[in-house]
C-alpha cells in the first residue's frame, strides 16, 4: 500500500444558492496521480475517487435516494459505495459499467449524510494525507 497526499491547496465554501463541485488533486509517493471529485446539493452528494492515467473510478460514494443495479440484478438503493471491479465489468457486459455497488456502511465507510464527515472518512479510506491543503466549509444555515 502506498501513501497519498493532497498536493494543491483546495479551499471552498459550500453555499445554499449553488450546486458546489470541485476536484481535489492527490498524488502518491511514487508519483501516481488521483482526483477526488465531489458534488454537493441539498438532495445529492457524490464523491468520486479516480486515477488519472485512464480516468477509471476506483470508488464512488453516493449519498442520495437513487440506486445502482449490479450485474446480478440486485438493486442497491440509497447511500452506497461503488467499487472498481473487473468481474462486474465482465458480468454486466454493457461495455461501460466497471464497478459494483454496496450499501453503506461498508468496511470503514459508515452510513452518514454529513458531507464533511464523509469527506474525512473518504480521505482516510483512500490513505490520503490532507497535508494542510484541504479546507471545505458549509454555509452555516445548511448544517
Amino acid at each position: 500500500m502506498f501513501f497519498k497526499f493532497i498536493f494543491e491547496k483546495h479551499n471552498r465554501t459550500i453555499r445554499e444558492d449553488e450546486k458546489t463541485h470541485g476536484d481535489i488533486l492527490i498524488q502518491s509517493t511514487n508519483g501516481d496521480k488521483f482526483i477526488l471529485s465531489y458534488k454537493y446539493s441539498l438532495r445529492n452528494k457524490v464523491f468520486n475517487f479516480r486515477e488519472t492515467k485512464y480516468n477509471y473510478t476506483l470508488f464512488r460514494v453516493n449519498l442520495n435516494n437513487s440506486f445502482h443495479k449490479n450485474a446480478n440484478g440486485e438493486k442497491i438503493k440509497g447511500n452506497r459505495i461503488n467499487i472498481f471491479s473487473e468481474q462486474e465489468y465482465l458480468d454486466k457486459n454493457d461495455g461501460q459499467t466497471y464497478y459494483k455497488a454496496y450499501s453503506l456502511p461498508f468496511n470503514e465507510i459508515k452510513n452518514t449524510d454529513d458531507f464533511i464527515e464523509m469527506l474525512d472518512i473518504i480521505i482516510k479510506f483512500s490513505n490520503t494525507d490532507k497535508n494542510d491543503n484541504l479546507t471545505i466549509r458549509i454555509q452555516e444555515n445548511l448544517i
